[in-house]
């Protein structure tokens, strides 16, 4: 049952990842859920924050958010993890950060998280993710993992400097601020995800020593593309 179970949800997966690179299909089919809806670009949406799974999205988006109150939760485009989502942003000029982390990192957490994905498609997928976006370049800011979780405040000074907008920006030097962005993280891990180690949206030990058990070919062609492309996007920032 178990192994059914897996393979159910990996195929479900596979076809995510397939509409994903296509708007018209992927909002077409996944608004039916009103999760989604939730989360997904519409012509109300004021930025758009989104990035491969694992890649300090939560952090990001909730930090953005923790300084701009007035922003309602409809109006973020987040937590989709899809190229449609920054495809239709460009199509409705809405303004983007996207964020990126090294694959070794990236793709060691999502199968930790997810085991019904292996690792090659892991990969695969990240690959896939930035190669069809880096065409795009001029449509988004470039955020890396440290960036989203050192320099939010920074990045959103990029983001208003490129679009022309006067987002507030996140005091990355405030203690008290980052304390009140994690209290609201550990709500949601705990709302959405019973608090399993796992899902942890923040450093934890437990989850590190999981990470470390995965084995990833680092000589692998899968992995050497994965990596070419995320240093193409290191240095197109």
């Amino acid at each position: 049952m178990r192994q059914l179970l897996t393979w159910l949800r990996n195929r479900i997966f596979r076809v995510r990842q397939f509409t994903a690179r296509y708007p018209w299909m992927f909002f077409t089919l996944y608004q039916l859920s009103p999760i989604n809806r939730k989360l997904m670009v519409t012509r109300n949406t004021r930025i758009t924050i989104e990035g491969y799974p694992r890649s300090a999205n939560t952090y990001a988006v909730y930090a953005f958010r923790h300084s701009n109150p007035d922003i309602g939760w409809n109006e973020i485009g987040h937590h989709l993890h899809v190229q449609a989502q920054i495809l239709r942003s460009r199509d409705y000029g809405i303004p983007v950060i996207l964020l990126i982390r090294h694959p070794l990192e990236a793709v060691r957490s999502l199968v930790v998280r997810h085991r019904f994905i292996p690792v090659h498609e892991a990969l695969a997928d990240y690959t896939r993710f930035y190669t069809d976006l880096l065409p795009l370049r001029d449509s988004f800011v470039i955020a890396d993992f440290d960036a989203a979780i050192n320099d939010v405040g920074g990045v959103t000074v990029q983001l208003n400097r490129r679009f022309g907008t006067t987002f507030n920006q996140f005091p990355d030097d405030d203690e008290q601020a980052k304390a009140a962005v994690f209290k609201e993280i550990d709500r949601r891990n705990r709302n959405m995800d019973k608090g399993r180690v796992t899902h942890l949206y923040r450093p934890d030990e437990g989850k590190e020593a999981l990470k470390d058990a995965v084995n990833i070919d680092q000589e692998s062609e899968l992995f050497r593309k994965a990596e070419a492309i995320y240093r193409a996007y290191l240095q197109a920032r």
